[in-house]
Formats: C-alpha cells, structure tokens, sequence
C-alpha cells in the first residue's frame, strides 16, 4: 500500500479555518489551546489536568459495564484499567451512531485516536484511544442510511428508520426494524464475493438485528473493528454517567447567560477574522436540551426562566430539581457536549473533523469560564483509496486526484486528450504559449502608440484565450463521443473518487472498502497516519 498527500488548500470545499489550523496556526491560536504538531501543548496540558478531580474509579466501572455488554476483548479491559491510575490521560474522538459505521470517515477518526494515543504513550505521556457515541443525538435521518459501491463503482443506497419512540427522540432510543436485514442483503448484494465479505455479513448480522438499539448494534461494530486497539467506547446515554455529569449541567444552567455571551463574543472574533461559525447560536440560546414527552428539544433562556419551543416556562429551580431527580432529562448541545465529556474523561486531546474544529473554536469560553483546560484538538486523518482498476486508469490517462475534483467535463477534456493519438491537445497547449508570446510583443507597441488600448489588447487576448479553450472542450467531447470506453472510465472515477461532487470518505460507508479489503486494511491504514502532518493522502489499497 503507497500513498501520495495532498495539502487541504488542494481540496475542494476546505475552509480558511482549516487550512490555517493545519497550515498556519499562528493565525487562530487564540480560539485554541496549543497547536497538535508540538509535543510541548500535551505536555502543558497534562501538568494542568494533574491538579483537577476525576472521578476515576467509577468512571471505570462504567467503562467495563459498557464496554463488556458491545463484547470487548482484554485490550480494551486493560485500557479501561489503565484509566484508573492518575497519571493516565484519555485521547477522545466521537461520532454518531451511523448505519453500518457510518461514513468512511468514521473510521479514520477511530484509527488516528489509536495513533496519537500510540505516539503520546512513546513520548512519556500514556494515553488511551477513547470512542463517545453520540447516542443522545436526535438526528435519526442523517444516520439511518448510508450507500456503498458495486463493481462498477455505482452507489448502491441502504437505509433503515427504525421505530422511534418520539419523532424528536435520541438516536440511542431507537431500536432497528425488520428493515434492517434488507439493508445488509443490500450491502451484501454490493460486494463481491469473497473472505473479506464474507466476515463482514458476520459481523454485520450478529451486530445489527431487529428489535436492537441504535448504540448497542453500532458499538458492538466498532469493538469488533477496533477491540484489537483497545479503543474504549462510551455510550453518553446511561443514567450513571449522567448522574457523575450531574455538576456540570448544574454549572450550566447557572451560568447560562454568561455562558452564551463567551460563545456570541468568540463567534464574532471568528467572523472578523474571515473565519466561518459552524453552529448558529441566538440570544436566547441555552447549552442543554431538555427530554420533553419523549421529544429532545432545545432548551431557551429568557430572563431567569427557561423554556423549550412551545413550552412553558420553567425556573431554574425547577429544572435544578428535575436535574437531581432524572439527569437523564438533559442533555448537551453540540457545543456543550465536549465540556461534559472533558468533565467526566481526562482528555488530553480530541481528534475532530473539519466541522468539529470550527464549531470547538466557537466553545472554547465555555471551558474557560467553567476553569477547565480545553483538549488540544488533533486533526483526523483523512484518506482518499483506489483499488488497482481506477489506479490503472489514473496512470493511463496521467491524471492527479486533483483532476477529478475538478468535475466530470474538465476530466473529461483530460482523459479525452490523455488517450488520443494524434497528439491535438500538445498542440493546443502549444498554441496557447504561442498567443501568449505575440500578445507580449504587441504590447510594447500598443503602449507606445496609444497605452489607452493596452486594455483593449488585454481584452482581446482573454476572448482569444476563451475561444481556444472552449474549441478545445468541443474537441475533447468529439474525441469522448466516439468512444464509450473513455466515457464510461470518467463516469466510473467521477463516481468513486468525488460521488455527490464531495469527498469520497464523506459519502460512502466504510464497510464498502472493509467488504472488499478486509479488516486488515485498517492496520495499512494506521501506518499511515502521521502525527506530524494531517495533509489528506491518496492510498492505493
């Protein structure tokens, strides 16, 4: 397995927030607590978490609980034991409870949790990689489907709904369908025949069954994919880790104005610095929500009172009685959630995505004014593969990923003038170095006789431009036209490397590589992460 990196400012949709943060980190250091690349941010972190309270031991016990019920193996028993010793610090990384996974992307978040959590180890700072569910998420729609690849690199969709108790209840609540065995027929009719796919419907139909809950079915996935790691995972909605989280909700609804007013004062630093906000915060914003009749609905401040949309009123005291009485009731907003986590975990880093990054600079007051340390925020991997038929064709037709993202029609120009014979696109190359260079010589005289037509001269030059360069597409679609071979690789690698025109890892599952790899792609892949640099690689699986 080889592998080619590309640096962010190359892909397509990357954000100034993100290059910047991987590139230039001087810029947005103060939205974040030290940079990932340098030793010495870990280090001062875990001096500062030393002096804070953990609640290790029951933590613990919560962690065994769990993590014996998705069927875990002694790596992760031993990790879980490690936790306990003082010295020990936890690197976090988090998802919803996807189908099947989830995303690709999913599962190179899990992965680089288990290389920085390696790396930090080595340097004398022992670490164990940590998985937190997102169960308490509501947003059933975005987890409930997913799509895979068949032989021909079309994307084959499968979804299951499940039966939900509310229709605003958490993911975790839901319990999957009879739907459920045709979306893993479907899977399983995507892929070829094989070992890989063969211990992949295994473990999906022992993982994945009727009447099962969301978080139970995707983490016994993930410790089957990972439990060789010892990545520990933690399911948020359980009524005991509510009940050790008790103190800060409690911190939360106390201090819900000053809270909102360090997020609203960050997301404007952010806007001024040309950044983007990730998550939209009003000035009635509270950081919790609030289980009402089964609904998980977001909780509002007005004055000294709270409420949820189209509810009514509740003081504070009643929600601090009713937080006593059923933690279980509340729940952290996307913001809030890294607080609770880092309250109840001694993380010393969070590995995020591109939309984690953004929306934990909007919550880094939150950290500040609660007085706890805010994790360094370590990027995940990010991976592009290509089995051996599209890396044929890329070398065939000389292409870069970067030529695929551009879009089906420029790539189609490429591969057109790439495969033909007689050689028409060197001469249109040619062409326009030539106009290039009587345009130069023009414009000597032009400034001599009359500068005021030197921009007439730059006018004429970029119609000329235009016009070579879309005789040039008409060429290129003549020479796809005639023939169906080229048509159909363009449309094969514009669909397996930017399907829906997004990432590759963003859009399709990542049991459409592990069905047709197997498992022990994820050992390839871990080698390849570096700690040092997050720059997206191209892999050739």
């Amino acid at each position: 397995m080889s592998a080619t990196c590309i640096p962010y400012t190359h892909l397509p949709h990357a954000t100034a927030l993100l290059t910047d943060y991987l590139y230039h980190f001087d810029r947005v250091s103060q939205f974040y607590s030290g940079s990932p690349y340098e030793l010495v941010s870990y280090e001062n972190l875990a001096s500062r978490l030393k002096s804070f309270p953990f609640e290790r031991q029951r933590v613990s016990e919560i962690l065994e609980r769990q993590n014996r019920a998705f069927g875990c193996a002694e790596p992760t028993l031993a990790n879980i034991q490690r936790l306990r010793d003082p010295g020990t610090f936890a690197v976090v990384t988090g998802q919803q409870v996807g189908l099947f996974s989830g995303p690709a992307f999913t599962l190179y978040k899990a992965l680089t949790t288990v290389k920085l959590a390696r790396h930090l180890s080595e340097q004398g700072l022992p670490a164990v990689p940590m998985f937190w569910l997102a169960t308490e998420d509501h947003d059933l729609e975005e987890v409930c489907h997913g799509a895979v690849f068949d032989d021909e690199y079309r994307l084959v969709s499968f979804r299951d709904c499940g039966n939900r108790p509310a229709p605003r209840s958490p993911v975790g609540n839901v319990e999957h369908d009879a739907e459920i065995s045709l979306a893993i027929e479907q899977v399983e009719k995507a892929l070829p025949d094989g070992e890989a796919r063969s211990t992949l419907m295994r473990d999906l139909r022992e993982c994945y069954a009727p009447s099962r809950g969301w978080g139970e079915s995707f983490g016994r996935f993930i410790t089957r994919l990972f439990g060789r790691w010892g990545v520990v995972l933690i399911d948020p909605l359980d009524e005991s880790v509510h009940e050790l989280g008790r103190p800060v909700y409690q911190q939360s609804l106390e201090q819900a104005e000053a809270l909102r007013a360090g997020i609203l004062q960050n997301t404007r630093n952010l806007l001024r610095r040309g950044y983007h906000a990730q998550v939209h915060v009003t000035d009635d914003s509270a950081l919790l929500f609030l289980n009402w009749q089964g609904d998980r609905l977001p909780l509002h401040q007005r004055d000294d009172a709270f409420f949820v949309p189209e509810g009514q009123m509740l003081p504070l005291a009643q929600l601090q009685a009713l937080l006593e009485k059923e933690p279980l009731s509340f729940s952290p907003n996307v913001l809030f959630r890294p607080v609770v986590q880092d309250f109840l975990l001694p993380t010393i880093s969070y590995v995020a995505g591109p939309a984690e990054l953004a929306y934990l600079a909007q919550s880094q007051p939150v950290y500040a004014k609660l007085g706890r340390p805010q994790p360094i925020i370590f990027p995940r991997a990010a991976f592009t593969l290509l089995d051996a038929r599209t890396e044929r064709w890329m070398e065939k037709y000389k292409l870069r990923l970067e030529d695929v993202w551009q879009g089906e029609e420029p790539l189609s120009r490429k591969v057109a003038a790439s495969a033909g014979a007689e050689g028409w696109s060197e001469r249109f190359d040619q062409s326009e170095r030539e106009l290039d260079q009587i345009i130069s010589r023009l414009h000597e005289d032009v400034e001599k006789v009359d500068p005021t037509l030197v921009d007439t001269l730059q006018h004429a030059k970029e119609k000329m431009k235009y016009q070579l360069e879309r005789l040039r597409g008409k060429m290129a679609r003549a020479a796809l036209s005639r023939s169906e071979l080229l048509t159909r690789h363009v449309q094969a690698l514009t669909s397996f490397l930017l399907p829906h025109k997004d990432l590759q890892e963003r859009r399709v599952n990542g049991v459409s590589f592990l069905g047709r790899a197997g498992y022990s792609m994820l050992d390839r892949l871990l080698d390849h992460i570096q700690v040092r640099c997050s720059d997206h690689q191209v892999v050739k699986l």
